[in-house]
């Protein structure tokens, strides 16, 4: 069985390439030492045959490591004979504003690939290496960029900015490396595959971005973000992204870049892969009420069976308490009330998602203790893919926010009273209350469905 490229091994591949030897010499090492031969390949940045293409594309099938999950949240370019996206509003107004910030801070004048050298006739910005200053906000920024197009972050470039004045400009020009590029700009990571660019400011005239094999021109817009695939489906280059930052007339322009390329610096963490599945709706979440006489009765039940609460130990160490060994209880509900809890609750969920839904599991009452923790995660894709959760009860000296992100991976702190309830994607969205618990009890219900159109 050929075996998968480790860490050890990967770190060998880099050395070695450093020091200067023959990339089929250590191919040959990789192969009879058993490894995958299409993986040794892109890791070495050589060209791979038609079957090791096909190997590769079934390997991305399987691993989806390297290649984005999904999109689902961008506009898709139609008719057109390349991959590409646009997304509005990827980022803020005030983080682009501190983004450019950033960037003009610590300029250096922007080189081109073929020399390495700045050519004031053909790429007249500057540039920051964002990367290297490596701040929390910055990375903050990087890990939303490689969660939103899906790829593991060790297969990205370090983040870049450019800043145009009036009159500079990027005449046509590739992301991936052309003829020898490659090899100077290899490394042993590859070709390069992904660009995710970020338009940080509204420019008052000129500095578009034009596709000319594609007649596509995009206008810059605060927080817009760009993405292309600069590879075909066979992982050959693709020629018709070859693209133009045209001068800027008035104003200036400022943009950050990151790249993605075949092969990792490293082993890519293993991550969810249901964080990728398809959305439903805009922001991933909604804060509502429940039915007011629906929630009296749960409320009641609630009061009513306090000494009925059984410890609960959750599998996978999801709830965890620095104060307590067992941090949550739980109150099974009756079937009678799980239903309620379904009925009442489909129809508002099925306006929201514009989808039809069928239940699948309503948790009991959970009352969380002081000094819990409900580590971050996503839930089953099978079953919980639309759901709920409703406040029952609280009694807190400090408000305890869910920590949910939306579908541009940005965080958001969400407060629940007695009677409110969240709608949220659970399966694709991260959520959870990473805050110790500051109070005697928190009580939820949970309450989840699936889409079945």
């Amino acid at each position: 069985m050929q075996k998968d490229l480790t860490q050890e091994w990967l770190n060998w591949i880099f050395e070695n390439i450093q020091r200067g030897c023959d990339k089929n010499e250590l191919l040959d090492t990789l192969l009879k030492e058993g490894f995958n031969p299409s993986q040794a390949k892109i890791a070495l940045g050589l060209d791979l045959s038609g079957n090791d293409l096909a190997e590769v594309k079934k390997f991305k099938e399987e691993k989806n490591e390297y290649s984005p999950n999904s999109l689902v949240s961008a506009k898709h370019i139609p008719d057109v004979p390349a991959e590409i996206y646009e997304i509005e509003n990827f980022l803020s107004k005030d983080e682009c504003e501190y983004l450019i910030q950033e960037i003009k801070s610590e300029l250096r004048p922007s080189t081109i690939a073929s020399t390495g050298e700045y050519d004031s006739t053909y790429r007249t910005s500057s540039t920051c290496d964002l990367g290297n200053k490596n701040t929390p906000f910055l990375q903050e920024i990087d890990r939303r960029i490689c969660n939103f197009i899906g790829i593991e972050s060790s297969y990205g470039e370090t983040l870049q900015g450019q800043h145009y004045l009036e009159n500079q400009e990027f005449k046509a020009h590739t992301d991936y490396f052309e003829g020898t590029q490659l090899v100077e700009h290899d490394g042993g990571r590859g070709q390069r595959t992904y660009t995710f660019m970020i338009y940080l400011n509204e420019v008052k005239e000129g500095g578009t971005t034009e596709f000319p094999n594609l007649n596509k021109i995009f206008s810059p817009s605060e927080g817009k973000a760009l993405i292309w695939n600069n590879l075909n489906e066979d992982g050959t280059p693709n020629e018709s992204t070859m693209h133009k930052a045209h001068p800027v007339i008035r104003g200036n322009k400022t943009i950050i870049t990151k790249w993605f390329r075949q092969a990792s610096l490293g082993i890519a963490k293993k991550e969810e892969l249901n964080k990728h599945i398809k959305t439903f709706t805009k922001k991933g979440f909604k804060k509502s009420n429940l039915d007011n006489k629906l929630f009296k009765k749960l409320n009641s039940f609630y009061k009513e069976k306090k000494d009925k609460f059984t410890d609960e130990y959750v599998a996978g160490g999801f709830i965890q308490s620095d104060i307590s060994e067992v941090p949550s209880s739980l109150l099974d509900l009756t079937d009678d009330l799980r239903q309620d809890i379904h009925s009442s609750l489909k129809k508002p969920l099925e306006e929201w998602s514009q989808s039809n839904l069928e239940p699948t599991f309503v948790y009991g009452i959970r009352d969380y203790k002081e000094g819990a923790v409900l580590v971050p995660h996503r839930d089953r894709e099978n079953t919980h893919i639309i759901s709920a959760i409703i406040n029952i009860s609280k009694d807190v000296d400090e408000d305890w926010p869910l920590v949910i992100e939306d579908h541009f991976y940005r965080k958001h702190e969400i407060f629940l009273d007695p009677g409110e309830v969240i709608f949220y994607e659970s399966a694709r969205l991260l959520h959870g209350r990473p805050y110790p618990l500051n109070g005697k009890s928190f009580a939820n219900i949970f309450c989840h469905y699936r889409p079945i159109d």
